[in-house]
């Protein structure tokens, strides 16, 4: 990821493997029929659903229910085939926000209070919370505002010929979970309609019941040419040096991780996907790509340890993003600058709708500025916050601790008012504040030492001995 020529390598038609490659020849099958072509909807969820029942007119639910197209030409895994963790790096989950999430933050939950706070430091640990309470996100898969200073860009290494595969058969008794999850992304602006030149397939991996399934994308063949960012990873170990010589701890989790990064022109392009609803483009940072968790811990790292801010300081890039999505949103409503003088009219939501699939958004425009990106065009930052820590972060796991609860509480005071600045939200429900006791990395950690974690190690403790050689 980077580089100085962003829009030239997501431009292109047709694509093909390198020549001498095994499966040199790769298909260049359009996405389904859009059914909405030439036809007016008002919004990119309508789009879908149009598709949708266009797909599924051949049968009911009923008939389609027990569908078998045979394994063979469908992207369907069973659970003894792949296990999630082993993909990890290689395919991009497509999360489920199909339950509304909740927006209420429980300052009564076990992850706030406990019987080794007394009164007063409970009130004065709720008293922090609510003060930095902009930053909280109540539910783990809630979308988090992009944070400042930092993109997604995708460097394919000069790679001509755009990567188009074929959209794989889903078996129809999966299609209706792919609509819902594909509508979900949608209407939280995750992704959008993409008319990129690139394409990677769906897979559809089934949970260990055999019922649940994961909606991955196969990225395998992008991130392939992808150039690698170097960027040093920290090591568990080093986290949990020492870590037990305190008293009191608390263990923060990043709401949604890599949503808070936003992706530049090229890097939409190239990490779009395609299924038998259509063809689309993330417009935040997904899991699955190369070089997704590097990105996203430099972003953590500099949070912590203050080593540059975007050109003109945090509170200059701030104010121009929120410019950016007050004029997004206006756009939105229907409701623009030029709009409102005395003898014009709002646009209607139809005109607004039409306009925005044409035009590029407001936010889209500064990302894709050279201010976006605070690591090649910003300055060393001045702030008066940090290092908030004396250690790093495990991607978007954070965990510290001090010997007393007032130095602890004061910790956590200066990292959220550093994550205000960089805007960067917490899970809160996922989150836990001045324990004696917290989870870190598949450890327990306290003063009295480090343990693996029981549910992890029973795992292989409880391990059958084997019946045979296989």
């Amino acid at each position: 990821m980077g580089g100085d020529s962003r829009g030239d390598q997501a431009s292109g038609c047709e694509a093909t493997e390198p020549r001498g490659d095994s499966e040199a020849e790769v298909t260049t099958d359009r996405a389904p029929t859009d059914p909405t072509d030439g036809r007016h909807v008002k919004s990119d969820a309508e789009r879908l659903e149009a598709v949708f029942v266009s797909v599924m007119a051949g049968g009911s639910p009923e008939s389609v229910a027990d569908a078998d197209w045979g394994t063979n030409d469908t992207a369907e895994h069973l659970p003894n085939e792949i296990e999630l963790p082993h993909y990890a790096h290689e395919l991009a989950f497509l999360p489920d926000l199909t339950e509304p999430s909740s927006t209420t933050l429980d300052y009564s939950g076990p992850n706030v209070e406990n019987t080794d706070l007394q009164t007063d430091q409970q009130a004065k640990l709720v008293a922090v919370l609510l003060q930095h309470e902009e930053i909280m996100i109540a539910s783990g898969n809630a979308l988090p505002p992009p944070a400042y200073g930092v993109v997604c860009d995708i460097d394919v290494l000069g790679h001509p010929p755009p990567i188009k595969q074929k959209a794989r058969r889903t078996p129809l008794r999966f299609l209706g979970k792919l609509y819902e999850l594909l509508k979900g992304l949608l209407t939280a602006r995750l992704v959008s309609f993409s008319d990129s030149p690139w394409a990677s397939p769906i897979v559809i991996v089934l949970k260990k019941n055999g019922i649940d399934i994961r909606l991955c994308i196969d990225y395998k063949r992008v991130n392939a040419i992808t150039a690698i960012m170097e960027y040093a990873m920290p090591l568990v170990d080093d986290l949990l040096t020492e870590i037990e010589a305190y008293l009191w701890f608390c263990s923060l989790d990043a709401a949604s991780g890599f949503w808070a990064v936003m992706m530049t022109r090229r890097a939409r392009k190239i990490s779009a996907f395609v299924c038998a609803l259509g063809h689309f483009e993330w417009l935040r940072m997904p899991f699955g790509l190369k070089n997704a968790p590097m990105i996203y811990q430099r972003m953590i790292d500099n949070a912590l340890w203050g080593f540059v801010q975007p050109k003109g300081g945090w509170a200059s890039f701030s104010e121009k993003m929120r410019m950016a999505e007050t004029t997004d949103a206006k756009d939105r409503a229907g409701v623009t600058e030029a709009s409102v003088g005395p003898n014009e009219t709002p646009r209607t939501k139809f005109d607004a709708d039409r306009a925005l699939s044409t035009t590029e958004s407001a936010v889209a425009t500064l990302v894709n500025s050279p201010l976006a990106d605070m690591y090649s065009s910003g300055e060393p930052d001045e702030s008066s916050l940090v290092p908030v820590l004396d250690r790093r972060s495990f991607v978007d796991d954070i965990c510290f601790g001090s010997e007393t609860f007032d130095a602890c509480l004061a910790t956590l005071d200066r990292l959220f008012s550093r994550f205000r600045e960089c805007r960067i939200s917490v899970s809160f429900s996922k989150s836990l504040f001045v324990q004696r006791k917290i989870g870190f990395l598949s450890h327990d950690v306290s003063a009295a030492g480090i343990a693996p974690d029981a549910k992890k190690a029973a795992a292989v403790t409880e391990l059958p001995f084997p019946s045979s050689k296989r």
